[in-house]
């Protein structure tokens, strides 16, 4: 049944993500992509599981970062950054996410506005973005029982070098839990390997890949757009009336995952309260990060996974935007143990063995 809730979160999270693929095009605001996204989720997860107690909704609001911006950009109806209108060759990364019963499913896409087979992506554009694609289908082969994050850190890094572009700096995948997204067991690539998790082995996780074509991958904070927070476990008497009345609103509203203030009633009493809030440890911001590179592009393909003993199990199905006709890169991978890697099978599966007339076993016919 945890499974279930899982793969029906992702299912969710999914079609969601297509509906805003679909709608990314010339003209479309950020905000308008943002609703669009959330309530694409909320009304997903109304449909399923009828139990009135059961949670479900949004595990990560839906963001909209696009060129060098990295992550978690989503700013207020009041920011005029808002109204943001895409534009023709724009690289914009998607992620959202569903929650059913508390069991989460985060999935991030990229895409370019306006492209297609007859008007492909190439150059930089198409360097990057290929890279994140294979950088994840070189990871989600190595998430399998046994393996260290630092192993799978190592072989991430290894599979984007023929791209020409790096990891960046900062970025770390978590493992995944009920009403969790934030676990303690990490996995993070790129930077100068200082900020590193400790090794752990591998089990249930938002797999995280964001990938820049600046020279180093390193990312900087951009606070004046900060707007997606997450309420944690400690406890504070907080002074301000105004901080008091807005934590009582996100103890009701937000539960274990992340919100964004815009699904707050009052936005400005939002802003104010919440920064007493996070100065104290009641909520966990998401900062926006950009690449410190303002002429960098970042691309970015997440996905969520659980691990058996056979290998991962996708719990997000796989992007739907990318294709070889619409992003041509002139770069390939030539590293033949990540090549060997990627022509072998997500999931591992034992070859059955019959037995012949003197009771030995031998492999069975194809």
């Amino acid at each position: 049944m945890i499974l279930t809730k899982y793969k029906t979160a992702g299912e969710i999270a999914a079609k969601a993500m297509r509906t805003l693929v679909d709608a990314a095009q010339e003209g479309k605001t950020v905000l308008e992509l943002m609703q669009l996204g959330d309530e694409a989720v909320e009304q997903g997860t109304a449909a399923v599981f009828k139990d009135k107690k059961m949670s479900k909704g949004l595990a990560f609001p839906t963001t909209v970062s696009i060129n060098h911006v990295v992550c978690n950009y989503a700013p207020l109806p009041s920011d005029e950054a808002s109204k943001t209108q895409l534009k023709n060759g724009d690289v914009v990364k998607f992620q959202l996410g569903a929650q059913i019963d508390g069991y989460p499913a985060v999935l991030g896409e990229t895409v370019v506005v306006g492209a297609s087979a007859q008007n492909p992506v190439t150059g930089r554009a198409a360097d990057v973005i290929k890279a994140a694609h294979t950088a994840a289908d070189v990871a989600i082969r190595l998430m399998r029982p046994g393996m260290l994050n630092h192993d799978v850190g190592k072989q991430i890094e290894q599979s984007i070098k023929d791209f020409d572009v790096r990891g960046v700096d900062g970025m770390q995948t978590n493992q995944f839990s009920k009403d969790n997204i934030s676990g303690k067991k990490k996995l993070a690539f790129g930077g100068d390997g200082s900020s590193r998790p400790d090794a752990c082995k591998l089990e249930g996780y938002g797999v995280d890949i964001v990938v820049s074509t600046s020279a180093d991958g390193k990312s900087k904070s951009d606070d004046a757009f900060t707007s997606i927070f997450c309420k944690t476990n400690a406890t504070y008497l907080l002074k301000m009336a105004t901080s008091r009345k807005v934590f009582s609103e996100i103890q009701k509203k937000a539960g274990a995952f992340p919100f964004n203030l815009r699904a707050l009633e009052d936005e400005k009493r939002a802003r104010m309260g919440v920064q007493e809030c996070s100065n104290h440890g009641l909520v966990t911001p998401f900062q926006v990060l950009v690449d410190a590179n303002a002429s960098a592009i970042t691309a970015q393909v997440f996905f969520t996974v659980a691990v058996s003993g056979k290998g991962a199990i996708r719990l997000t199905p796989a992007p739907t935007w990318f294709d070889a006709e619409k992003v041509k890169s002139e770069k390939e991978v030539t590293n033949e143990e990540i090549k060997a890697l990627l022509a072998t099978s997500v999931r591992q599966t034992k070859k059955k063995t019959k037995k012949t007339t003197d009771g030995s076993s031998a492999p069975a016919a194809a």
